[in-house]
């Protein structure tokens, strides 16, 4: 009998030497709470594993996911290159190697005679790894800089697609993909309890429970079903820590950030025949509020969770006076973040793309994007 996806997934974790985690660029909290997760699980089975999520900062990680640690924000070597000179003819004598200006220099003195060009070979090493679990990844190019430096290697290396979206394109070889779930979490969760459900842990649990009511707003939006409450109370049940969880998401804001976010919403403007939304900030406002750009990150999701007619919004900041305008645009599907923002310069996935210019003014720089993006949308009409 044919395995199913579950069953798949199982058997290349299991067959894997060394495994890597990876979540989308611009995670949610649901992707870093899977990965999160994903890791002390794997590391209960013995297995070597990396988990990288793009751009992570462990100041900015929720104190309740206490496996943060182990997460790292960019990718490290992914496999090693070789240098290989025959000796068998012409013996070592010696060997140097020095770093001078970016350059590794090698020397190598023979005991006798002298080397010739053919008697050197360069190869690379094996891949450093050989299973990718991917967590809300709709996406190859949502990996951010895994898929924009490294894509060669996604195409030699076997997939575990793990996702509850219906923008994903099962894209791995392997693709879980749950449209019933409401968050990567949930579908993680079901994946590890039908393995071996005494693996999960209290912290283990805390990162899945937390994964879901950031996702569902506290079990507010209307895709949570039965089965959530279920699994919801199923992970309190193995010592999840709700109101830790709780306090973390919604209950620790600063004071600096909230009055940031009071301008960038008193601001706000909506263009209802595109679902385009869009805010201005200059470097007075970061000046006047006292917070720094980390501050925007969570208006966004704020937006989408709580203004559904939103499906392209655009955040156009001034973080250091003169040095430039910063922008993120983030979409729902069907639209793409990336695409809108491509010809602005701007790069990411489908749901969230950033970058800057640098050559103009905030009102030069607001004027291009609004109208560029407003320009767009009238004539896609999705």
């Amino acid at each position: 009998m044919a395995l199913n996806a579950t069953q798949q997934a199982q058997e290349l974790i299991t067959r894997a030497s060394r495994i890597l985690v990876a979540t989308r660029e611009h995670a949610t909290t649901d992707a870093l709470a899977a990965a999160v997760a994903c890791h002390a699980y794997l590391k209960k089975l013995q297995k070597q594993v990396d988990t990288v999520v793009p751009g992570f900062d462990r100041k900015t990680a929720p104190s309740f996911l206490r496996g943060a640690d182990d997460v790292r924000g960019a990718m490290g070597a992914m496999r090693a290159f070789h240098i290989a000179l025959d000796v068998s003819k012409t013996p070592l004598g010696e060997l140097m190697y020095d770093v001078k200006d970016g350059k590794l220099e090698i020397t190598v003195v023979p005991k006798e005679k002298e080397w010739r060009p053919s008697d050197v070979s360069f190869t690379h090493g094996s891949d450093r790894y050989d299973l990718v679990i991917a967590l809300d990844c709709p996406d190859q190019a949502s990996l951010g800089p895994l898929a924009r430096e490294h894509a060669d290697f996604l195409y030699r290396t076997h997939v575990v697609n793990i996702d509850c979206g219906s923008a994903n394109e099962h894209w791995g070889q392997v693709n879980i993909v749950d449209l019933n779930a409401v968050s990567t979490t949930e579908v993680l969760f079901n994946l590890l309890e039908s393995w071996n459900r005494n693996l999960i842990d209290e912290d283990l649990a805390t990162a899945l429970l937390a994964g879901m009511i950031a996702r569902t707003r506290s079990f507010k939006t209307p895709n949570v079903t039965p089965k959530t409450l279920a699994t919801s109370s199923a992970l309190i049940a193995m010592g999840a820590r709700r109101e830790d969880i709780v306090n973390g998401l919604w209950r620790t804001r600063s004071v600096a950030t909230l009055k940031l976010w009071g301008r960038a919403l008193a601001r706000l403007e909506q263009d209802r025949d595109t679902g385009f939304v869009w805010t201005v900030l200059s470097h007075q406002d970061f000046i006047a509020a006292g917070a720094d750009a980390t501050a925007l990150e969570d208006v966004i999701d704020e937006l989408i969770g709580y203004a559904p007619e939103a499906k392209t919004i655009a955040l156009i900041y001034e973080p250091d006076a003169g040095k430039g305008v910063c922008v993120t645009v983030a979409a729902t599907a069907p639209r793409s973040a990336a695409e809108l923002g491509r010809p602005l310069g701007l790069s990411g996935t489908r749901d969230r793309a950033t970058g800057c210019l640098t050559n103009a003014t905030l009102l030069e720089a607001s004027k291009t994007v609004i109208d560029r993006l407003r320009e767009t949308l009238k004539v896609t009409r999705v």
